[in-house]
Parts: structure tokens; sequence; C-alpha cells
């Protein structure tokens, strides 16, 4: 999977992707909430939006930017909130899958 260092670590133009998605109004306040969680934990990350979704692809963690490896609380956190977001909304599927060293998380409209 070809990873866009630049874009990961340009918070602002990840949001813009999302917002500009066309996915619905619900799903991007979801996702643009989420992705502040994962930049305010210090963690590279990128985006790839689907017909009802979007993958979320986490890489790594700042400062050492090494891929596949995370410190613990930024990563405990973010999934904390992702647990929160879906117990919030009951019309949203997630999914976690490991990905070359990087952990992919699926966000769907149910």
């Amino acid at each position: 999977m070809k990873v866009d260092i630049e874009q990961c670590r340009e918070n602002d133009l990840i949001k813009r992707i999302i917002s500009q998605s066309g996915l619905p109004i619900k799903l991007i306040k979801i996702l643009l909430r989420f992705s502040d969680s994962i930049y305010i934990n210090s963690i590279n990350y990128n985006v790839i939006i689907q017909d009802n979704g979007a993958k979320l692809l986490l890489i790594s963690t700042k400062p050492e930017n090494k891929t596949g490896e995370f410190r613990t609380i930024a990563l405990s956190n973010v999934l904390y909130k992702l647990r929160d977001l879906e117990k919030e909304n009951n019309d949203i599927e997630t999914k976690i899958k490991t990905e070359e060293n990087m952990i992919q998380i699926i966000i769907k409209i149910a």
C-alpha cells in the first residue's frame, strides 16, 4: 500500500478530504471528530474515502515516525474514542485490521 507521508502530516488536508467526500453529514462529523482525536494523540495517519464510509490508516506515532510503531497511551486513547463513537452512534459499524504493519480502521454507515 502506498502512503502519502506529506498528507499524513497535514491534518487540515485530511479534514478537507473528509469534508468534501460526499458522505452523509453525520458520518462526516464523526470522521472529523475522530480525525482530531488521532491528530491530538500524535499519530501519523491517512484517510481513504469509500462509498459508504472511510478507511483511516494509522501509520506510526510521532516523533519516532517508524511505520508500525505506536505509543501505547496514544493508541489506547484513539481506540477508546472509537469505542465511544460507536456507542453514541448505533448506526455506524467499525472494524479494525492490520495491513503491512499499520492499523486500518474502517468506519461505515450501517
